[in-house]
Order: structure tokens, then sequence, then C-alpha cells
């Protein structure tokens, strides 16, 4: 079975986000058109797809062994569906190291083979963190002008 669960993300891990994003080292999909998600953070093209029922193919030597294999695999597969529906709705945003970038991009966007997901919850408090940090890096500039 998969693991269909959220990582909790800590205060520490939030503030190390912050910082590198505000200072342009990690790329989000808060950052980009949800329609360009899917091209930006390549695994999420497939994040919302059902894996495959397991086969019922004919051509398998029938045995005991394959038919438990294959109930097995059915239950599984049942068990997960809805875990995996709720982890699908709970996907707050996406990110990855922008020297993790393709050499390609889109739109002007980078291209990532690989990303990071942050449950709903954890990106709410994202945004009130970045929000904030915005503003006392903000005060903190005029201040030196």
């Amino acid at each position: 079975m998969a693991n269909w669960e959220h990582k909790i993300r800590t205060e520490e891990e939030l503030k190390e986000l912050v910082r590198a994003v505000y200072d342009c080292k990690i790329f989000t999909s808060l950052q980009c058109d949800s329609y360009l998600v899917g091209s930006v953070f390549m695994p999420a093209m497939f994040l919302g797809s059902q894996p495959s029922k397991p086969s019922t193919s004919t051509n398998n030597q029938i045995t005991r062994k394959n038919k438990l294999n294959y109930i097995n695999a059915i239950i599984e597969y049942e068990e997960d569906t809805p875990k995996r529906e709720e982890f699908l709705k709970n996907i707050g945003m996406l990110y990855e190291e922008n020297s993790k970038a393709g050499p390609r991009g889109i739109n002007g966007f980078p291209m990532f083979m690989s990303c990071n997901v942050v449950s709903m919850d954890d990106t709410k408090r994202f945004i009130e963190m970045y929000r904030k940090y915005e503003n006392m890096r903000e005060e903190f500039e005029k201040e030196w002008k």
C-alpha cells in the first residue's frame, strides 16, 4: 500500500521554505497560472490519474499463487482509493529548487522533473509567513535607504 498522507511541516521547515522562495532559490506552483502547473511540474501531470486495476489477462498461467496475488492487489487498490482521493484534494502547492530545473522552460517558467508536495493547511501557513516575511524585509530595506 502507498503512503497517502501529507507530511506536516514544522515551523522551522516553513521558515526555511519562505526564505528560499523569497530569495528565488525555490519555485512554487503558486507562482504560475494553474493551467501551467502540470507543464512546469511534470510529475503533477500524473497526480490525478488513477492507477490501473490489476490485469485480468488470461495469458498468465493460472495458479493458486497468481489468484491470491490478484485478489490481494484488488483489495489494496480498493482500500487505497479513498485515501488517494483525499490526498489529491488536500494538495496546496508544489515546489522545487530552481537548481533542479530542466534545460528548457515553458512560457517563461522553468520545468521540473521532480517536486515536493505541500498540504493545504501548510500552504495557508506558508502564505501567512511569506507575507509577514515580505513586509519585514521591505521595512528593513526602507530603513537602509
